[in-house]
Protein backbone atom coordinates (compact mmCIF):
# COMPACT_ATOMS: atom_id res chain seq x y z
CA UNK A 1 0.00 0.00 0.00
CA UNK A 2 1.43 3.38 -0.98
CA UNK A 3 -0.23 4.96 2.05
CA UNK A 4 2.21 3.02 4.20
CA UNK A 5 5.21 4.64 2.46
CA UNK A 6 6.82 7.90 3.64
CA UNK A 7 5.33 11.03 2.13
CA UNK A 8 7.69 12.23 -0.65
CA UNK A 9 6.63 15.82 0.01
CA UNK A 10 7.07 18.15 2.95
CA UNK A 11 3.80 19.36 4.54
CA UNK A 12 4.18 22.91 3.24
CA UNK A 13 4.54 21.57 -0.32
CA UNK A 14 1.20 19.81 0.06
CA UNK A 15 -0.35 23.05 1.27
CA UNK A 16 1.10 24.99 -1.68
CA UNK A 17 -0.29 22.39 -4.08
CA UNK A 18 -3.77 22.67 -2.60
CA UNK A 19 -3.72 26.48 -2.71
CA UNK A 20 -2.42 26.47 -6.28
CA UNK A 21 -5.08 24.02 -7.45
CA UNK A 22 -7.87 26.07 -5.85
CA UNK A 23 -6.62 29.30 -7.45
CA UNK A 24 -5.31 28.21 -10.84
CA UNK A 25 -6.93 24.92 -11.88
CA UNK A 26 -10.15 24.79 -13.92
CA UNK A 27 -12.11 21.58 -14.51
CA UNK A 28 -11.20 20.02 -17.84
CA UNK A 29 -8.48 22.57 -18.63
CA UNK A 30 -4.81 21.53 -18.44
CA UNK A 31 -2.64 23.60 -16.10
CA UNK A 32 0.64 24.76 -17.65
CA UNK A 33 2.02 25.84 -14.31
CA UNK A 34 4.18 28.88 -13.77
CA UNK A 35 4.70 29.53 -17.49
CA UNK A 36 1.03 30.58 -17.75
CA UNK A 37 1.98 33.65 -15.69
CA UNK A 38 4.14 34.91 -18.55
CA UNK A 39 1.62 37.07 -20.39
CA UNK A 40 1.88 40.12 -22.65
CA UNK A 41 2.52 42.39 -19.66
CA UNK A 42 5.39 40.19 -18.44
CA UNK A 43 6.94 40.08 -21.92
CA UNK A 44 6.73 43.87 -22.30
CA UNK A 45 8.27 44.24 -18.84
CA UNK A 46 11.16 42.15 -20.12
CA UNK A 47 11.55 44.28 -23.24
CA UNK A 48 11.54 47.44 -21.10
CA UNK A 49 14.41 46.01 -19.02
CA UNK A 50 16.76 46.09 -22.03
CA UNK A 51 18.90 49.24 -22.03
CA UNK A 52 22.18 48.32 -23.75
CA UNK A 53 21.20 45.59 -26.20
CA UNK A 54 23.82 43.19 -24.86
CA UNK A 55 23.26 39.48 -24.35
CA UNK A 56 24.86 36.94 -22.03
CA UNK A 57 24.32 33.18 -22.20
CA UNK A 58 23.37 31.35 -19.01
CA UNK A 59 24.32 27.91 -20.32
CA UNK A 60 27.19 25.74 -19.19
CA UNK A 61 29.08 24.27 -22.12
CA UNK A 62 28.05 20.76 -23.17
CA UNK A 63 31.39 18.96 -23.34
CA UNK A 64 31.84 16.46 -26.20
CA UNK A 65 35.57 16.80 -27.04
CA UNK A 66 37.40 13.47 -26.53
CA UNK A 67 40.40 14.82 -24.59
CA UNK A 68 38.24 16.85 -22.23
CA UNK A 69 35.85 13.94 -21.73
CA UNK A 70 38.78 11.70 -20.78
CA UNK A 71 39.89 14.23 -18.17
CA UNK A 72 36.34 14.42 -16.82
CA UNK A 73 36.21 10.62 -16.60
CA UNK A 74 39.37 10.60 -14.49
CA UNK A 75 37.90 13.22 -12.18
CA UNK A 76 34.68 11.22 -11.95
CA UNK A 77 36.59 8.11 -10.90
CA UNK A 78 38.09 10.05 -8.01
CA UNK A 79 34.66 11.39 -7.04
CA UNK A 80 33.15 7.91 -7.07
CA UNK A 81 35.72 6.79 -4.54
CA UNK A 82 34.47 9.58 -2.28
CA UNK A 83 30.82 8.57 -2.74
CA UNK A 84 31.73 4.95 -1.98
CA UNK A 85 33.33 6.09 1.24
CA UNK A 86 29.98 7.69 2.11
CA UNK A 87 28.32 4.27 1.65
CA UNK A 88 26.34 5.34 -1.40
CA UNK A 89 25.02 2.12 -2.90
CA UNK A 90 24.87 3.39 -6.48
CA UNK A 91 27.90 5.39 -7.49
CA UNK A 92 26.40 8.37 -9.32
CA UNK A 93 27.94 10.35 -12.15
CA UNK A 94 25.57 13.24 -11.69
CA UNK A 95 23.78 12.28 -14.91
CA UNK A 96 24.17 14.72 -17.77
CA UNK A 97 25.89 12.23 -20.07
CA UNK A 98 26.07 13.25 -23.72
CA UNK A 99 26.97 10.90 -26.59
CA UNK A 100 27.77 12.65 -29.86
CA UNK A 101 28.42 10.72 -33.06
CA UNK A 102 29.85 13.05 -35.68
CA UNK A 103 29.52 12.05 -39.32
CA UNK A 104 31.76 13.99 -41.68
CA UNK A 105 32.96 13.14 -45.15
CA UNK A 106 34.59 14.62 -48.22
CA UNK A 107 32.84 14.05 -51.54
CA UNK A 108 34.92 15.41 -54.38
CA UNK A 109 35.28 19.11 -53.71
CA UNK A 110 32.38 19.15 -51.27
CA UNK A 111 32.22 18.19 -47.62
CA UNK A 112 29.20 17.23 -45.57
CA UNK A 113 28.78 16.92 -41.83
CA UNK A 114 26.01 15.64 -39.61
CA UNK A 115 25.63 14.21 -36.16
CA UNK A 116 23.46 12.08 -33.93
CA UNK A 117 23.26 13.09 -30.29
CA UNK A 118 21.90 11.24 -27.25
CA UNK A 119 21.76 12.99 -23.90
CA UNK A 120 20.49 12.67 -20.36
CA UNK A 121 18.44 15.82 -19.77
CA UNK A 122 18.93 15.93 -16.01
CA UNK A 123 21.63 15.80 -13.32
CA UNK A 124 24.06 18.41 -12.02
CA UNK A 125 26.21 19.09 -15.08
CA UNK A 126 24.36 20.42 -18.12
CA UNK A 127 22.00 23.39 -18.20
CA UNK A 128 18.49 22.04 -18.72
CA UNK A 129 14.82 22.85 -18.24
CA UNK A 130 12.77 20.42 -16.15
CA UNK A 131 9.34 19.46 -17.42
CA UNK A 132 6.32 18.31 -15.43
CA UNK A 133 7.28 14.67 -16.05
CA UNK A 134 10.43 15.00 -13.95
CA UNK A 135 9.11 15.22 -10.39
CA UNK A 136 5.82 13.63 -9.39
CA UNK A 137 3.92 12.32 -6.40
CA UNK A 138 1.02 9.98 -5.78
CA UNK A 139 1.17 8.57 -9.30
CA UNK A 140 0.80 11.94 -11.01
CA UNK A 141 2.72 14.83 -12.49
CA UNK A 142 1.54 18.38 -11.87
CA UNK A 143 -2.10 19.04 -12.63
CA UNK A 144 -3.12 15.44 -12.09
CA UNK A 145 -1.42 14.17 -15.25
CA UNK A 146 -0.94 10.40 -14.78
CA UNK A 147 2.68 9.31 -14.62
CA UNK A 148 1.93 6.84 -17.42
CA UNK A 149 1.21 9.76 -19.78
CA UNK A 150 4.96 10.29 -20.16
CA UNK A 151 4.99 7.05 -22.16
CA UNK A 152 2.15 8.19 -24.42
CA UNK A 153 1.29 11.86 -24.87
CA UNK A 154 2.61 14.14 -22.09
CA UNK A 155 3.15 17.51 -23.77
CA UNK A 156 4.51 20.03 -21.25
CA UNK A 157 7.57 20.95 -23.30
CA UNK A 158 5.49 21.36 -26.46
CA UNK A 159 3.00 23.61 -24.67
CA UNK A 160 5.76 25.69 -23.07
CA UNK A 161 7.62 26.04 -26.38
CA UNK A 162 4.48 27.24 -28.13
CA UNK A 163 3.57 29.61 -25.30
CA UNK A 164 6.91 31.39 -25.52
CA UNK A 165 9.10 31.84 -22.44
CA UNK A 166 10.32 35.42 -22.64
CA UNK A 167 9.94 37.73 -19.66
CA UNK A 168 11.80 40.04 -17.32
CA UNK A 169 14.68 38.38 -15.51
CA UNK A 170 15.67 39.54 -12.02
CA UNK A 171 19.09 38.40 -10.82
CA UNK A 172 19.42 37.71 -7.10
CA UNK A 173 23.10 37.69 -6.11
CA UNK A 174 23.30 35.70 -2.86
CA UNK A 175 27.13 35.80 -2.38
CA UNK A 176 27.04 39.58 -2.82
CA UNK A 177 24.55 40.14 0.01
CA UNK A 178 26.34 37.60 2.20
CA UNK A 179 29.83 38.91 1.46
CA UNK A 180 31.06 35.43 0.51
CA UNK A 181 32.30 33.73 -2.65
CA UNK A 182 29.72 30.94 -2.68
CA UNK A 183 26.95 29.27 -0.72
CA UNK A 184 27.95 26.37 1.53
CA UNK A 185 26.08 23.24 2.61
CA UNK A 186 26.31 24.43 6.20
CA UNK A 187 24.49 27.69 5.42
CA UNK A 188 21.83 27.09 2.76
CA UNK A 189 20.00 29.94 1.07
CA UNK A 190 17.02 30.99 3.17
CA UNK A 191 13.97 33.16 2.73
CA UNK A 192 15.88 36.00 4.43
CA UNK A 193 18.79 35.68 1.98
CA UNK A 194 16.50 35.83 -1.04
CA UNK A 195 14.55 38.78 0.35
CA UNK A 196 17.82 40.62 1.04
CA UNK A 197 19.10 39.91 -2.46
CA UNK A 198 15.85 41.20 -3.96
CA UNK A 199 16.00 44.34 -1.81
CA UNK A 200 19.53 44.96 -3.08
CA UNK A 201 18.22 45.06 -6.67
CA UNK A 202 15.90 47.98 -5.90
CA UNK A 203 13.05 46.37 -7.85
CA UNK A 204 9.94 44.45 -6.89
CA UNK A 205 9.02 41.13 -8.44
CA UNK A 206 5.90 40.79 -10.58
CA UNK A 207 4.00 37.61 -11.49
CA UNK A 208 5.66 35.91 -14.43
CA UNK A 209 9.16 37.28 -13.80
CA UNK A 210 12.14 34.96 -14.16
CA UNK A 211 14.01 34.73 -10.86
CA UNK A 212 17.70 34.08 -11.50
CA UNK A 213 19.36 32.92 -8.28
CA UNK A 214 23.16 33.15 -8.35
CA UNK A 215 24.84 31.18 -5.54
CA UNK A 216 28.49 31.22 -6.64
CA UNK A 217 28.75 27.74 -8.12
CA UNK A 218 31.27 28.85 -10.76
CA UNK A 219 33.65 30.07 -8.05
CA UNK A 220 32.98 26.94 -5.96
CA UNK A 221 34.01 24.68 -8.84
CA UNK A 222 36.92 26.88 -9.91
CA UNK A 223 38.29 26.41 -6.38
CA UNK A 224 38.39 22.64 -6.98
CA UNK A 225 35.13 21.56 -5.35
CA UNK A 226 32.66 19.13 -6.92
CA UNK A 227 28.92 19.55 -6.63
CA UNK A 228 27.09 16.62 -5.02
CA UNK A 229 24.86 14.57 -7.37
CA UNK A 230 21.24 14.05 -6.42
CA UNK A 231 21.74 10.36 -5.64
CA UNK A 232 23.85 11.30 -2.62
CA UNK A 233 21.32 11.90 0.16
CA UNK A 234 23.06 14.56 2.19
CA UNK A 235 22.93 18.35 2.55
CA UNK A 236 24.71 20.33 -0.15
CA UNK A 237 24.97 24.00 -1.19
CA UNK A 238 21.60 25.28 -2.33
CA UNK A 239 18.22 26.69 -1.34
CA UNK A 240 16.38 25.41 1.73
CA UNK A 241 12.68 24.95 2.44
CA UNK A 242 12.06 28.52 3.56
CA UNK A 243 13.73 29.74 0.38
CA UNK A 244 11.56 27.42 -1.72
CA UNK A 245 8.43 28.83 -0.11
CA UNK A 246 9.66 32.38 -0.72
CA UNK A 247 10.23 31.61 -4.40
CA UNK A 248 6.72 30.17 -4.74
CA UNK A 249 5.21 33.23 -3.07
CA UNK A 250 6.69 35.51 -5.77
CA UNK A 251 4.62 33.79 -8.51
CA UNK A 252 7.62 33.45 -10.85
CA UNK A 253 7.24 32.43 -14.48
CA UNK A 254 10.39 30.37 -14.04
CA UNK A 255 13.41 30.02 -11.76
CA UNK A 256 16.99 29.65 -12.95
CA UNK A 257 19.74 28.67 -10.51
CA UNK A 258 23.25 27.21 -10.34
CA UNK A 259 23.15 25.16 -7.11
CA UNK A 260 20.06 23.00 -6.52
CA UNK A 261 18.07 22.05 -3.41
CA UNK A 262 20.00 22.23 -0.15
CA UNK A 263 18.33 19.01 1.09
CA UNK A 264 18.74 20.37 4.59
CA UNK A 265 15.60 18.72 5.95
CA UNK A 266 15.59 15.43 7.92
CA UNK A 267 14.49 13.34 4.93
CA UNK A 268 16.88 15.00 2.46
CA UNK A 269 13.81 15.87 0.38
CA UNK A 270 13.93 18.25 -2.59
CA UNK A 271 12.86 21.64 -1.28
CA UNK A 272 12.64 23.48 -4.64
CA UNK A 273 12.28 20.66 -7.15
CA UNK A 274 9.08 19.57 -5.43
CA UNK A 275 7.55 22.88 -6.56
CA UNK A 276 7.40 21.31 -10.03
CA UNK A 277 4.65 19.03 -8.74
CA UNK A 278 3.15 21.47 -6.26
CA UNK A 279 2.74 24.58 -8.43
CA UNK A 280 4.00 23.56 -11.88
CA UNK A 281 7.24 25.50 -11.51
CA UNK A 282 9.37 25.82 -14.64
CA UNK A 283 12.90 25.24 -13.36
CA UNK A 284 16.21 25.65 -15.22
CA UNK A 285 18.98 23.73 -13.47
CA UNK A 286 22.76 24.24 -13.63
CA UNK A 287 22.65 27.71 -15.10
CA UNK A 288 25.98 29.49 -15.56
CA UNK A 289 25.32 32.70 -13.66
CA UNK A 290 28.71 34.13 -12.63
CA UNK A 291 29.35 35.96 -15.94
CA UNK A 292 25.82 37.38 -15.97
CA UNK A 293 26.14 38.59 -12.38
CA UNK A 294 29.42 40.32 -13.21
CA UNK A 295 28.08 41.94 -16.38
CA UNK A 296 24.92 43.22 -14.74
CA UNK A 297 26.91 44.55 -11.81
CA UNK A 298 29.19 46.47 -14.19
CA UNK A 299 26.15 47.81 -16.03
CA UNK A 300 24.56 48.97 -12.77
CA UNK A 301 21.45 46.84 -13.13
CA UNK A 302 19.94 43.58 -11.92
CA UNK A 303 17.33 43.06 -14.63
CA UNK A 304 17.09 42.13 -18.28
CA UNK A 305 14.96 40.21 -20.72
CA UNK A 306 15.20 36.47 -20.10
CA UNK A 307 14.53 34.21 -23.09
CA UNK A 308 14.39 30.44 -22.54
CA UNK A 309 13.02 28.62 -25.58
CA UNK A 310 12.80 24.83 -25.07
CA UNK A 311 12.70 22.37 -27.95
CA UNK A 312 9.13 21.16 -28.49
CA UNK A 313 9.56 17.45 -27.83
CA UNK A 314 6.50 15.38 -26.94
CA UNK A 315 6.89 13.22 -23.79
CA UNK A 316 10.15 14.94 -22.85
CA UNK A 317 10.94 15.08 -19.13
CA UNK A 318 13.45 17.87 -19.73
CA UNK A 319 15.58 19.48 -22.44
CA UNK A 320 19.04 20.97 -22.68
CA UNK A 321 18.66 24.71 -23.11
CA UNK A 322 20.62 27.92 -23.64
CA UNK A 323 18.84 30.71 -21.72
CA UNK A 324 19.78 34.21 -22.82
CA UNK A 325 19.67 37.34 -20.68
CA UNK A 326 19.49 40.53 -22.74
CA UNK A 327 20.18 43.76 -20.87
Amino acid sequence: MTADLPDPLLPWARELAEAHAAKRHSPGAPCRGSVDLIDETARLRGVAAVARGRAVSLEREVETRPAQLAAMADALAREKAQWQALAVVELPDGHGSVDLEVQAGVHGRRAHGGDVITYDAHGVHNTHMDGFAHIGADGTWHGGIPVGASQEDEDTMVAWARHGIATRGVLLDIPAVRGTDWVTAEEPVTEADLAAALAATGVSTEPGDALIVYQGRDRFEAAGHSYTPGAVLQPRPGIDGSGAQWLAAQDPGLVLWDFHDARSNPGNLLEVHDLIWAIGLCLVDNSLLGPAAAELRAAGTSVGQLVAAPTAIHRSTGVLINPLLIY
